[in-house]
């Protein structure tokens, strides 16, 4: 892994970059929440190009401390990807999805890591959140605890909602960089519960699927204090 720039991706690619940009832009400004929508106007993501890793660190690193790092590998594992986040190191993977995928992948995709979750890393208070998995994912001690980790990182950064002015918004970066999940929710057909440990420790990730069931929070602040209910027990 390093900070070099992206490889130089082919044509096809970068159409695909514009398809999946075009695709979601129009549904990601009206469902959305506002942190996400905040952090896309920071970042100024390029709707005809692939960005380069020196161009999204200009506008990250600055503000939040956190720096994008290029990795080939296509699917991190969490004892690899923690230790890097630890770092403030966030991976970026240089696949990006076929034709065939562009409504949903099961893979973290290129695209699924910069206009998915980097907006939200131009922002201090999102970037703490994100402080908070590597260390309690680092001192965990038995695989319960791990996988717990992981599957509150996946119902909330990944694929929680949030509640903005009585509305339910879009949060994790799976919904906002996948139509067809995000077409789930918009649409009703996902059952949405309260985020607590509780509910949430119950539910495997849905890394092949669709998520049959989401979690919902009252605000980032609200969030950090059900994952430290959790993490402090660690």
């Amino acid at each position: 892994m390093d900070a070099t720039p992206l490889r130089v991706f082919t044509e096809e690619q970068q159409q695909i970059w514009r398809a999946l940009y075009k695709k979601l832009i129009v549904r990601v400004e009206k469902y959305a929440c506002q942190d996400y929508l905040t952090g896309f106007e920071l970042l100024e993501l390029p709707e005809d190009h692939i960005p380069t890793l020196e161009y999204l660190n200009e506008r990250i690193t600055p503000r939040t401390g956190w720096k994008c790092v290029h990795t080939s590998v296509r699917y991190t594992s969490a004892d690899d990807w923690y230790p890097e986040f630890a770092k403030k190191h966030f991976l970026i993977t240089d696949y990006i999805r076929s034709w065939e995928e562009i409504e949903w992948t099961h893979e973290p995709d290129m695209f699924h890591d910069i206009f998915g979750h980097l907006p939200f890393m131009t922002l201090k208070h999102y970037a703490e959140l994100e402080e908070m998995f590597a260390p309690a994912y680092l001192r965990a001690t038995t695989d319960e605890q791990k996988e717990n980790i992981k599957r509150l990182a996946w119902f909330s950064t990944e694929f929680g909602l949030i509640r903005e002015n009585g509305e339910r918004k879009l949060f994790g970066a799976g919904l906002i960089s996948g139509a067809e999940e995000l077409d789930n929710v918009v649409q009703n057909r996902v059952p949405v519960m309260p985020f607590t440990i509780e509910n949430v420790i119950q539910y495997d990730k849905a890394v092949y699927t669709h998520n049959k069931q989401l979690f919902e929070f009252e605000s980032i602040d609200a969030l950090k204090t059900e994952l430290a209910r959790y993490f402090d027990t660690i």
